[in-house]
């Protein structure tokens, strides 16, 4: 058998092309075939910005320089209630099921979120039902959420002002 430069040196490129496709195949098999986690699943605040404030009716929480920073005392650290408000997600409720709930929605209540990418704020309205929260995310969609009350209101305490 001859040998034949020419033969050798395609089969060396197929080789590299194919250690290529063998080292990308996990980062591929994650982008395309293995879903997002949250997908299907609408989260409430907007996921490209970044939230800079939370306000309440009773409490607000502000990012100061790169930490989290309450004007009430919880019994979580501000970080920790700041990032179970981040990762919410729910249940998208449609205009058909929202229409069958409305008669029984009492209060609504509102929070309102500061983007530093934003000049104006998002205002999520919310009512608590008794087995779920309804919110309206930064897509204007009502979602369902079940968590429990004390999960996204801790019990406060005011901060002593006085020095």
């Amino acid at each position: 058998m001859k040998y034949r430069g020419r033969r050798w040196n395609n089969i060396l490129i197929l080789l590299v092309i194919g250690f290529i496709v063998i080292l990308n195949l996990p980062t591929a098999i994650k982008s395309y075939l293995i879903p997002p986690e949250n997908e299907g699943y609408p989260v409430l605040f907007h996921p490209g910005y970044t939230v800079t404030t939370v306000n309440t009716e009773n409490w607000s929480l502000s990012r100061e320089n790169s930490h989290w920073v309450s004007n009430v005392s919880f019994p979580v650290s501000p970080t920790e209630l700041i990032q179970r408000w981040q990762k919410l997600a729910g249940t998208a409720v449609d205009s058909k099921t929202y229409q069958s709930l409305a008669s029984s929605l009492q209060k609504p209540e509102t929070v309102e979120i500061w983007y530093e990418e934003q000049e104006e704020p998002q205002r999520v309205t919310f009512y608590r039902l008794p087995k779920f929260w309804l919110l309206k995310n930064w897509q204007d969609q009502w979602i369902a959420v079940s968590v429990a009350s004390d999960y996204l209101f801790p019990q406060y305490e005011e901060k002593n002002t006085e020095k």
